[in-house]
């Protein structure tokens, strides 16, 4: 009977935390930056915020986890590899998010998001680049003993970076408006971003986004990451809607990344995020 008590109150604290919180923000350095991505978007991770943004790498590879908002029974982890096509056919990446909710030796609840990208440019020269991307996306969820539900997203992307400081980024996830489930549907969000980032001096950049989820509220963001030396960068951001106050760190020593970054909320406990990766 305790048992059965217990995992009832796991699903419920998932049930609202998925209710209030659907973007888990796949990057620790995205997260220190208060989610303000989609106009800095330049590593792998951009697969998951704007797919444009991964014609900015040659190969790289980014794993993450966390235990969102410090409840050690939601783990949440991410992968991501990117690399370049020949011929200047752009760039290719896979990628994977996997949200679990456990107790004991049983899966109460497995969330999986399965991507593939594509990115290119349209324009390219010494002043100024303009890229575009799409992923589509394989959403599978299940809960215990419940049959599984899929689903299949398609996000787009676009970049426009102009005399080597401004980047411009847009991007709208769940372009096909997908539903997943065969009785009780669900529409998986959809949203429409719109971010700038600005370096006004060498190693800093500056970062604001608005993102509307068009059922719900307009979230507002913003972040600033200063590299103070090689190899360490600090960087910081807020978050409304949630209402979170960001922080993080990176390290890059020859190639290998090291990223943490922190979450704090007004209410729920915060998040520790960290992701390990190399550029090639």
């Amino acid at each position: 009977m305790k048992k059965i008590l217990f995992i009832t109150l796991i699903l419920i604290q998932t049930a609202l935390l998925l209710a209030v919180f659907d973007d888990y923000i796949p990057s620790a350095r995205a997260r220190g930056m208060g989610g303000a991505y989609t106009g800095v978007a330049d590593d792998v991770n951009s697969l998951y915020f704007n797919p444009a943004g991964l014609t900015n790498l040659e190969l790289e590879v980014q794993v993450g986890f966390s235990q969102l908002y410090g409840k050690p029974f939601s783990e949440y982890k991410t992968a991501a590899l990117g690399f370049q096509l020949p011929k200047k056919l752009g760039t290719l990446a896979f990628g994977a998010r996997l949200f679990d909710v456990a107790f004991e030796d049983e899966n109460l609840m497995s969330e999986q998001i399965w991507t593939a990208g594509h990115a290119f440019n349209l324009q390219k020269d010494i002043h100024s680049q303009i890229s575009v991307g799409y992923s589509v996306n394989y959403h599978r969820l299940q809960f215990i003993e419940e049959e599984t539900d899929d689903a299949i997203g398609i996000d787009f992307g676009a970049t426009a970076f102009l005399h080597g400081r401004t980047k411009l980024g847009f991007s709208v996830s769940n372009l096909n408006q997908a539903v997943m489930g065969d009785t009780n549907q669900h529409t998986l969000p959809s949203k429409l971003a719109l971010g700038v980032s600005y370096i006004p001096y060498e190693n800093v950049i500056t970062s604001i986004e608005v993102k509307k989820d068009f059922a719900k509220e307009t979230e507002f963001m913003g972040g600033v990451e200063v590299r103070l030396f090689e190899p360490l960068a600090v960087r910081f951001g807020v978050h409304s809607n949630p209402a979170t106050w960001n922080a993080g760190i990176g390290l890059n020593v020859r190639g290998i990344e090291l990223d943490l970054s922190y979450s704090t909320h007004a209410v729920l406990p915060g998040t520790l995020y960290g992701n390990l990766g190399y550029k090639f």
